[in-house]
């Protein structure tokens, strides 16, 4: 039976970043020309809903909120839905352009042009694939968690007894995600759409990439704890441009003002934010798809 190194394919998205440090760079561009850039524009366009938003949620006091202040929410958050599916929708493709770089990488260095970075069948298969994976994992955790409320009205288990079957019922979550989970390489590799025969690929590696997922969420969450004590910091040494906020009320009349005005005052730190975190996400999204690719070429080469 074809193995793979749990930890070779956990830190292969570590070596991605090492080896290909412009392709990374370039990835972070990708990012802020695909995502961050409509944001933007987004923010721009329904900039009044989005401030009146935040605004409801700063000033909302204790208790609940009077019918007037509910329906102003529903006005400002209507106007956004759509926009919201669309947003998801071309989300997705951006992560799958982003997958299919990662996966080139480390199936087919050799087509290192343009920051591994393709528009091709195989990246509108992996939209496709994201896009249902991401509806059955909805739909699959609704069953469940009504399956659970169910039989805890029914059957009137104790507290101890609904966690156990939570605990079961997430365990199983788990175990069938991990039995799918290399179906998008499988899907990058042969540029058709690829789901349930994963099941097949990843019979008797159960364990395995468990401890690979485990190594992999590890990684990512000790990098944003280095990245986000470093953001602190920053804004901590950076605490003389914000006294704008500071003293009793100063934060709800700073929110408060016109949008432009607030953008006016926030765009460099939105501009630096932006870019740092692109760049961050381009490293996280090697580290997280790597591996998936490493164990899928381990499983499939011959022997």
């Amino acid at each position: 039976m074809a193995r793979f190194a749990v930890g070779e394919a956990a830190t292969s998205g570590f070596g991605v970043v090492v080896r290909h440090p412009l392709a990374v760079g370039g990835w972070a561009l990708a990012l802020v020309v695909g995502m961050i850039i409509p944001a933007v524009v987004c923010l721009f366009w329904l900039g009044p809903d989005f401030a009146r938003l935040i605004q409801l949620a700063l000033t909302q006091r204790e208790g609940a909120p009077d019918p007037e202040t509910i329906n102003e929410f529903v006005r400002a958050q209507s106007g956004m839905t759509a926009l919201n599916i669309l947003y998801w929708l071309w989300g997705s493709f951006v992560r799958a352009v982003l997958c299919g770089a990662v996966f080139r990488a480390v199936l087919m260095p050799e087509a290192s042009a343009w920051a591994f970075l393709r528009i091709s069948r195989r990246e509108l298969w992996l939209t496709l694939l994201f896009v249902v994976e991401q509806v059955l994992a909805m739909i699959v955790i609704f069953i469940v968690a009504l399956l659970i409320v169910v039989l805890t009205a029914v059957v009137a288990v104790s507290g101890g007894e609904q966690a156990k079957t939570t605990a079961i019922a997430g365990g199983v979550f788990i175990w069938v995600a991990l039995r799918l989970s290399l179906a998008a390489p499988m899907t990058f590799a042969d540029a058709q759409f690829r789901l349930f025969e994963s099941w097949t690929l990843t019979r008797g590696q159960g364990w395995r990439l468990l401890g690979m997922a485990v190594l992999v969420v590890i990684f990512i969450l000790l990098m944003e704890m280095l990245v986000g004590a470093a953001a602190f910091g920053a804004v901590v040494a950076a605490g003389g441009s914000l006294e704008a906020i500071r003293g009793p009320g100063a934060l709800e009349a700073f929110i408060s003002r016109p949008p432009m005005a607030l953008l006016s005052d926030l765009w460099p730190w939105l501009l630096g934010l932006g870019v740092l975190g692109a760049v961050f996400s381009a490293v996280v999204n090697a580290v997280f798809f790597a591996p998936w690719a490493t164990a899928y070429k381990a499983l499939t080469s011959e022997a």
